[in-house]
């Protein structure tokens, strides 16, 4: 873990690190439901889910390479679609 949060270190978008949920990350870990240990959680950080994938660098890294990119959100609307404009526009 420790060389893929290296190799997103210096992302403006992207976050990858850990949390030590027996000590000052326990409540972090309680609010994102993490319930057994080690758990990676991933996505928004409103709405985090659980990884299922391998736990090899090389799976890791595929897959944030593939998935951790920014998404349509109020803070992006440009990624976002028509429907998805106007869903984000009603609560502005």
């Amino acid at each position: 873990l420790d060389k893929l949060m290296a190799d997103f270190a210096s992302s403006a978008t992207q976050l990858i690190a850990d949390v030590d949920c027996t000590a000052a990350g326990k409540s972090l870990c309680e609010t994102v439901g993490v319930k057994g240990y080690p758990s990676i959680k991933w996505g928004d950080p409103a709405d985090l889910q659980d990884y299922q994938g391998g736990r090899t660098y090389d799976d890791l890294k595929k897959f944030a390479d593939e998935n951790l990119k920014p998404m349509c959100s109020p803070k992006n609307f440009d990624l976002c679609d028509d429907d998805k404009k106007a869903e984000i526009k009603k609560f502005q």
